[in-house]
């Protein structure tokens, strides 16, 4: 698994996410094969994640718990994955 910067994703699509550990966000991306771990720009990978559905398509918002720093990422499809 490889580490992901937070200003590495913008842009891109979610097409899986799961917590693991309660707090790590692991992220596949479209056109990726691998799952990355999402650090925030304080160098944490502790996120609090929720879904939000959205007119223009499914949202994947994620805020760091350590400074707070706010992510919103285009998801394809939804729903939670067991971690």
């Amino acid at each position: 698994m490889r580490d992901v910067s937070a200003t590495q994703v913008s842009g891109v699509v979610v097409t899986k996410w799961r917590v693991v550990d309660n707090v790590q966000l692991l992220l596949t991306v479209m056109g990726q094969a691998d799952e990355a771990r999402l650090m925030c720009t304080c160098a944490r990978c502790h996120w609090i994640v929720r879904e939000k559905s959205a007119e223009g398509g499914n949202k994947l918002l994620a805020t760091c718990h350590n400074c707070g720093n706010r992510l919103e990422l285009r998801l394809e499809g939804s729903g939670l994955l067991a971690a």
